[in-house]
């Protein structure tokens, strides 16, 4: 039902057919219901993320195997989400020990020698303090500029290898046992 008024406006439409997003509109519906299905690994991501910020233990308190799934992951989700600079502004960066660990048991040369690049560009002086409020002060030197815009060559073939990590990460994963609680 659409308001008669509207009606009249648009010749009988309904605003989404009119102004062209209602098959946009239906298919974020489709995947807001296939979101509400079962699904092991985001079960498993939730359990992950719920342990590290709602315990006490938080991340230490997850096993060797789960650290490695859990950093390798947050690295790959804040690359695509916002390139190396933001794995390095955000909590995540106190991570990079554990990242660069973990992509070396996967196997995932290349994105560690990516990683190991963006930690260069931008820590050119050492290893990322594990504080946040420093990495960002280191971050937000005068030479920002010109590192932003290298680490946004490095993001770039980071995403060119997101099949291959997803691949490693779930095979992992599966080797190890952290998935299988989380099988029906």
């Amino acid at each position: 039902m659409i308001l008669p008024a509207t009606a009249e406006r648009t010749g009988g439409l309904c605003m989404p057919c009119k102004t062209g997003i209602r098959d946009s509109l239906e298919a974020s519906k489709r995947r807001h219901e296939e979101q509400k299905k079962y699904d092991p690994w985001r079960a498993l991501w939730h359990s992950l993320v719920d342990r590290v910020y709602k315990t006490d233990a938080g991340f230490s308190g997850l096993s060797a195997d789960e650290k490695i799934y859990y950093a390798v992951s947050i690295l790959d989700g804040e690359v695509h989400n916002g390139g190396f600079h933001q794995f390095f502004w955000n909590s995540s960066g106190g991570m990079y020990r554990e990242a660069v660990s973990g992509l070396e048991i996967l196997g995932a040369y290349h994105q560690l020698e990516l990683l190991l690049r963006a930690k260069q560009i931008a820590f050119p002086e050492g290893e990322p303090p594990g504080n946040c409020g420093e990495r960002r002060q280191s971050l937000n030197s005068p030479a920002s500029d010109m590192r932003t815009e290298a680490l946004d060559e490095i993001d770039r073939a980071f995403w060119k290898e997101s099949k291959t990590l997803h691949s490693r990460l779930t095979r992992f994963a599966e080797a190890k046992g952290i998935i299988t609680p989380f099988i029906k």
